[in-house]
C-alpha cells in the first residue's frame, strides 16, 4: 500500500471511489437500462408516466431518486457489475485497514513533503511516556521517512528545537531524530505551566516547511485554549492537530476548532491493549541498532471523536447493499 502515502482520502475517492468507476446505483442503472419517462399532462394537471414498457422489461424502483427503471441489459453484463462491486468492497476495506493501522492510526496521514512536528507532552502521565515515544518513532519510520524535510520542537518554557530549520530526510536523520526523542527528559508537574503557543510560533518561522503537526498528549487546560486559538492565526502554515489520549471532550473540540481555523486536519487516538516488538533499520553511527514497540490499538476513541470502525461498517454496508441490489437485478433479468 506504499502508493497510498501522501494521498488524502478525498483524493483517493476521486481516483478509486464508486463514482469514479461509474458504480453508483444511478450510474449502474443508466448502463443496464433506462428510466421510465414522465411528462406533465396539462389537462390532468399532473405527471403521467409512460406505460409502453410495462410487461416488456423487468422493472426496478429506486428510493434514491424515486424513479422506475426498465432493465434491458443481458445477464452477462449484470454479472460484470457484480464482480466490479465485489472488487470495490475489497478496495474500500483495504483502504480503511491501511488508514487504521500502524502510525496512521496514531497520527493520521502526513500529506505534505516538508513539516515540523511540535511535541506537547504537558499533560502526559508517566506511564504513558514510553508509549508516546514509541508512537513517535513509528511515525518517523513509517511516514516521515517518505517525505523530504522535517524538524521537531519540544514544548517547554523555552521551546527546544531538534534542528534550527527543517532538514533533509535521510536514514541517518531519521535515526538521529529517534535518538533525540529517546534522550529527551520529562518531569511531570502537578499543574501545567506552559502552553504550546511559543513552540508553534517558533515552528511558523521556518520558511522551508509546508505544514505544522501539533502532537498533544492528554488535555489542554482551558486557560490556554483561547491563547492558542488566537495565536495560531499568526502562523502562515496549516496547523494539523493530533490528539493522543485526551481525557475529555473539551480538548477534542478545542483541537478540532484549532485545526479548522488554520484550514488543516484533526486526528485523535487513544487506548492501547496489545504490543509487539519489531526491529528498526540500522542506526549505526548514531545509537547502534534499536527496537521499539508497534502498538495495536483496541477499545474506545477519545470522547467526541469520529469512529473509523463505524465508517468501515457503514462503507461496507452501503457497498454490500449495492452488491445485493445488483444480484437481485441479475436474478430478475435471468428469470425473464
Amino acid at each position: 500500500m506504499a502508493e497510498q502515502s501522501l494521498l488524502s482520502s478525498e483524493r483517493w475517492l476521486q481516483l478509486h471511489g464508486l463514482k469514479s468507476k461509474k458504480l453508483t446505483l444511478k450510474q449502474i442503472l443508466s448502463q443496464i437500462g433506462f428510466p421510465q419517462s414522465e411528462d406533465y399532462v396539462t389537462s390532468l394537471r399532473r405527471l403521467v408516466a409512460s406505460r409502453y414498457a410495462d410487461g416488456l422489461f423487468p422493472q426496478i424502483y429506486t428510493a434514491e431518486d424515486g424513479r422506475l427503471y426498465n432493465l434491458t441489459a443481458k445477464t452477462e453484463l449484470i454479472c460484470q457489475f457484480v464482480d466490479y462491486l465485489t472488487q470495490a468492497v475489497e478496495s474500500y476495506k483495504q483502504r480503511m485497514d491501511w488508514l487504521t493501522s500502524g502510525s496512521r492510526q496514531i497520527f493520521g496521514v502526513i500529506l505534505e513533503q516538508r513539516v515540523t512536528i511540535v511535541l506537547d507532552f504537558g499533560d502526559v502521565l508517566m506511564e504513558e511516556l514510553n508509549l508516546c515515544r514509541d508512537a513517535l518513532k513509528m511515525v518517523l519510520q513509517e511516514q516521515v521517512a517518505l517525505i523530504t524535510r522535517f524538524n521537531m520542537i519540544w514544548v517547554s518554557a523555552e521551546p527546544v528545537k531538534w534542528q534550527e530549520y527543517a532538514i533533509l530526510v535521510t536514514e541517518h536523520s531519521i535515526a538521529a531524530a529517534i535518538s533525540w526523542i529517546e534522550k529527551m527528559t520529562f518531569e511531570p508537574k502537578p499543574v501545567r505551566e506552559v502552553s504550546g503557543l511559543d513552540a508553534l510560533l517558533e515552528a511558523g518561522k521556518d520558511k522551508t516547511i509546508e505544514a505544522i503537526y501539533y502532537f498533544v498528549v492528554g488535555d489542554v487546560p482551558q486557560e490556554f485554549q483561547k491563547l492558542l486559538l488566537t495565536g495560531v492565526l499568526e502562523i502562515p502554515y496549516p496547523v494539523c492537530t493530533v490528539s493522543f489520549n485526551a481525557r475529555g471532550e473539551e480538548t477534542i473540540a478545542f483541537l478540532k476548532d484549532l485545526s479548522t481555523k488554520t484550514h488543516s486536519r484533526f486526528h485523535a487516538f487513544a487506548e492501547r491493549t496489545e504490543c509487539e516488538e519489531f526491529s528498526a533499520f540500522s542506526t549505526e553511527g548514531v545509537d547502534g541498532s534499536m527496537t521499539w514497540n508497534s502498538r495495536k490499538l483496541k477499545g474506545r476513541l477519545p470522547p467526541g471523536t469520529w469512529n473509523p470502525e463505524g465508517a468501515v461498517s457503514l462503507v461496507t454496508l452501503v457497498i454490500s447493499s449495492a452488491l445485493q441490489y445488483s444480484l437481485e437485478i441479475k436474478d430478475e433479468i435471468g428469470t425473464t
